[in-house]
């Protein structure tokens, strides 16, 4: 009975997601779907951000293990957002591919050695997804002593290399900032495939 009722919950969430967010409605074009990767080193804020973006509870949290998956309609299109938990680094690079653009998130109150290995890692991946837009969410910017914008942008000077990027910072529950970000990601992303 219960595997009955898990097997019609999530045909119905399908159903939904598809109504809500494909835009098949007649009369309606299909939004465009863009497949993002939210990245960012373990404690980073990822889990919590993407929570906060859908309205879900965030309080007990636990760090993503493997993937997380939500979708999102964001400016008349739709985000397939696959956030890659820190602890599964290695495989990251499997999802790549696929990948249209990035939303990297790393923790400014985290202190400098933690901003030193989000800046190497960022560097690591970057050659790998050969110009996809890039945007870096820093995240906790609310906690006492965190890296300000700015700051953070100076840290990742030169590592673009050309591409669509941004450097934005949010707190802990801000959904417009995490909003704001997806937003200058899917304008990176239109701009580039069209």
């Amino acid at each position: 009975m219960q595997l009955g009722f898990a097997g019609c919950r999530t045909a119905f969430r399908r159903c939904c997601r598809w109504l809500t967010c494909s835009g098949s409605v007649p009369g309606q074009e299909p939004r465009d779907q863009y497949e993002v990767l939210c990245l960012g080193l373990t404690g980073a804020g990822k889990s919590t951000a993407l929570a906060t973006l859908v309205g879900e509870p965030s309080d007990s949290l636990e760090p993503t293990t493997g993937f997380n998956i939500k979708t999102l309609p964001v400016n008349d299109t739709v985000l397939n957002i696959k956030e890659l938990g820190g602890s599964v680094r290695p495989f990251w690079q499997e999802y790549f591919r696929d990948a249209h653009g990035v939303l990297f998130m790393l923790d400014a109150a985290g202190g400098e050695a933690s901003l030193q290995a989000a800046r190497q890692t960022l560097a690591e991946l970057l050659p790998q997804l050969k110009g996809r837009p890039c945007v870096v969410l820093a995240t906790h910017s609310d906690v006492s002593g965190c890296a300000t914008q700015s700051q953070v942008e100076q840290l990742l000077e030169g590592l673009m290399h050309g591409r669509k990027s941004a450097v934005l910072s949010c707190s802990r529950g801000q959904r417009q900032e995490v909003l704001k970000a997806l937003e200058m990601l899917t304008g990176y992303m239109t701009a580039s495939i069209k």
